[in-house]
């Protein structure tokens, strides 16, 4: 079943207190690793398993490694796991790479929010933008750009209200003496950690997981530059002027359920892996976005309540992450399975609910860079992770 020279990216959720990153082909051969434990959170705290090892990981096309320790700090790893920076900032879930260089990242804080009878605590996501030298640039809310719309400022707060009618709450009024520092609202990953310790997570309802800059749409719904963007628990995707602090196109509500990776496309429709929390079922749908209608989809009978994703390669097949599983595969446009690969990581301590948060494809320009692995890292993943292509087992070389 091979495909030819592509390349594929994961970590390994299992992979802490040091966390490695493998490069697969498409024989499921691992060809190159990186590995650091630089701001991974001490043992003895016991942290979640959220908290462990690189949340996201992305290669640049110089073959450097972007490593995100969540709510903490962005890695730039050059290809033998040396450090060329650190901005110590509370990243999670997914960053995108500008024209110039520029590395988009989504972060949260806390924010204290007004709502029906009071004021509510948000984890407020944001957009953050760093220089190719990792210096902080520009940051952007995602809850002030959002709430300029009118039908999804209700969505939020409908979301709010329903936590505080079920009793979940997280008023300011209780909460700021634990929040609030010297300089105002703290933030970082034992911030994060306390408040999504309240049951039910009522700060969590802007819980992002997708950043994708844009290519202008074809027909104008929005111009180059714009960002795609991806909210979990509001079954939401949108696009975001962030110059304008605008809305420019959302859809999802009523329709999607815990959704993952939208992604768009030359033609300018919208890939997105729908989790399908609701239904126990998870699919990939093509959205029209003009139309909004669905003009293609993949059910292929799998059930992956978090995490996961897809993205369309270059000749057109689509590459599908079912995280939970440790499984990722390629499917054409008439749904025949291409490619299949199953990964999973030996563990001795606490195992997160998904093997890896997302197979990626990496750029063809990276390739040349990763000819020599890190080996001290290239041995340790090779010790850790047991690559199934297919029906067959194939071991690392």
């Amino acid at each position: 079943m091979s495909l030819g020279n592509n390349r594929f990216v994961f970590s390994p959720s299992a992979s802490y207190p040091r966390p490695f990153a493998a490069v697969i082909d498409d024989h499921a051969r691992i060809v190159h690793a990186w590995s650091s434990p630089i701001g991974q959170p001490d043992i003895e705290t016991s942290p979640p398993s959220y908290l462990r090892g690189w949340n996201h990981v992305e290669v640049a096309p110089d073959g450097s490694l972007f490593a995100i320790v969540p709510l903490h700090t962005l890695l730039k790893l050059a290809p033998d796991s040396t450090l060329t920076w650190r901005a110590d900032l509370p990243a999670h879930h997914d960053l995108a790479l500008g024209p110039h260089g520029e590395i988009y990242v989504l972060t949260e804080e806390p924010r204290p929010v007004p709502c029906t009878g009071g004021s509510h605590v948000l984890l407020d996501n944001s957009i953050t933008v760093l220089g190719p030298d990792g210096q902080l640039r520009d940051a952007h809310s995602l809850y002030e750009i959002l709430t300029t719309n009118p039908e999804l400022e209700s969505l939020i707060n409908g979301a709010i209200n329903r936590h505080r009618d079920a009793g979940r709450t997280a008023d300011s009024s209780v909460l700021a003496p634990r929040l609030e520092g010297a300089n105002g609202w703290r933030r970082g990953r034992d911030i994060s950690r306390l408040l999504r310790s309240r049951p039910g997570s009522p700060s969590d309802i802007l819980h992002t997981n997708t950043l994708e800059i844009l290519p202008a749409h074809p027909a104008g719904l929005w111009t180059a530059g714009d960002v795609l963007v991806s909210l979990r628990e509001l079954d939401l995707i949108a696009v975001l002027d962030l110059r304008a602090g605008a809305v420019r196109w959302w859809w999802g509500p009523g329709e999607l359920s815990g959704q993952h990776q939208p992604s768009a496309q030359p033609n300018g429709t919208i890939l997105v892996f729908d989790n399908g929390r609701r239904a126990g079922r998870s699919r990939i749908l093509e959205i029209e976005p003009v139309t909004r209608a669905v003009v293609w989809q993949y059910e292929p009978g799998l059930f992956c309540e978090m995490a996961g994703g897809c993205e369309r390669l270059a000749d057109g097949t689509v590459l599908i992450s079912y995280a939970q599983a440790g499984r990722a595969l390629i499917v054409d446009r008439d749904g025949r399975e291409r490619w299949q690969v199953q990964l999973s990581t030996s563990t001795t301590g606490a195992r997160s609910r998904a093997e890896f948060y997302r197979l990626s494809a990496i750029p063809a320009a990276a390739a040349e860079h990763l000819g020599t692995a890190d080996r001290p890292a290239r041995a340790l993943t090779e010790s850790r992770v047991r690559c199934q292509l297919g029906q067959n087992v194939r071991s690392t070389p």
